[in-house]
């Protein structure tokens, strides 16, 4: 538990704070006996409160309000598009964050207060900086999604018919869409978080929170886009499928047609008929001249109309 007084943080004992004090205690994977003891006998939360900390993992993003404490339940960033919920609640002098396993956000806000012992001023500013943390790794992860996106749409170029890159757009939109559906109830929480009537922020910290939400503006935005890209994605590759075919297929008809009057000259001499041209000296000369003849103005025909 870090405790802020008179300009600085010291570490201490998990206790209710005084009145000069303002707490920041994190809760990491909580046994039902820590939170009932300290959320709701030491801190004296409603016993709702204590039972959505129980039941972190079935929660969605949203705030309560209670007389004396709110909670707030927001996600943090794990690897592979992967979000955990975590719960904060929030007091006249106290924030208590309740997470269920590591989190980098968490433990790097913890330190960011040890360092600079301003930013735990008052709990307002607290929850600032732990909700400031979160969307800057969503920010990280469009920035990495746009990344993946240049690649993916490098390589259809280059290989249309690659059996794997379906299956990756729909993965990808699929996990696009739960967090995008995440993002806007936590968008929906910050509204309520800078609205006049939430009794733990002030006007100027409202000013930040209001710069939060923008990012998670940013955030939503850039995965509608990513949406639209993806689904343009899979229209590419259909389309390039088809162009890729027809020049195979235009190829092949090509071919074909050389040979068409080449095995029809064949043919012709392959019957069992006497043909005066196998008495010529020169006859089976003449049956290649007559076949590279052929050959040749089938090919001058077909570039003069422009089909290959």
């Amino acid at each position: 538990m870090l405790v802020y007084k008179n300009g600085t943080v010291i570490h201490t004992e998990t206790r209710p704070p005084e009145e000069d004090e303002v707490v920041f205690l994190r809760l990491l994977s909580p046994t039902k006996e820590e939170i009932e003891k300290i959320i709701g006998e030491m801190y004296h939360c409603h016993p709702l409160v204590v039972e959505d900390c129980i039941y972190i993992n079935r929660q969605r993003p949203k705030v309560d309000t209670y007389k004396d404490h709110a909670f707030i339940l927001f996600s943090g960033m794990k690897a592979n598009w992967l979000l955990h919920p975590f719960g904060v609640i929030i007091g006249k002098n106290f924030v208590i964050t309740v997470i269920t396993q590591e989190s980098s956000t968490l433990e790097g806000t913890r330190e960011e207060f040890i360092q600079m012992p301003d930013k735990m001023q008052n709990p307002g500013l607290i929850l600032y900086h732990v909700l400031d943390r979160c969307v800057d790794e969503y920010l990280e992860l469009v920035d990495g999604i746009e990344e993946k996106l240049e690649r993916m749409e490098n390589t259809l170029y280059h290989n249309p018919f690659m059996k794997k890159m379906a299956y990756r757009i729909f993965d990808m939109k699929r996990k696009l869409h739960k967090v995008r559906r995440l993002f806007v109830e936590e968008r929906n929480v910050l509204g309520t978080l800078m609205h006049s009537q939430f009794p733990y922020t002030k006007d100027e910290i409202n000013v930040y929170l209001m710069d939060v939400f923008d990012h998670l503006n940013r955030v939503v935005d850039s995965v509608d886009s990513f949406r639209e890209s993806l689904t343009s994605l899979l229209e590419l590759q259909v389309s390039l499928k088809g162009d890729r075919m027809n020049e195979i297929m235009k190829t092949l008809t090509i071919v074909s047609t050389f040979f068409l009057p080449l095995t029809f000259i064949v043919g012709l001499y392959g019957m069992n008929l006497q043909v005066p041209e196998f008495h010529w000296k020169y006859g089976y000369a003449y049956v290649w001249g007559l076949m590279i003849t052929v050959s040749l103005a089938m090919g001058a025909y077909i570039k003069w109309k422009r089909w290959w």
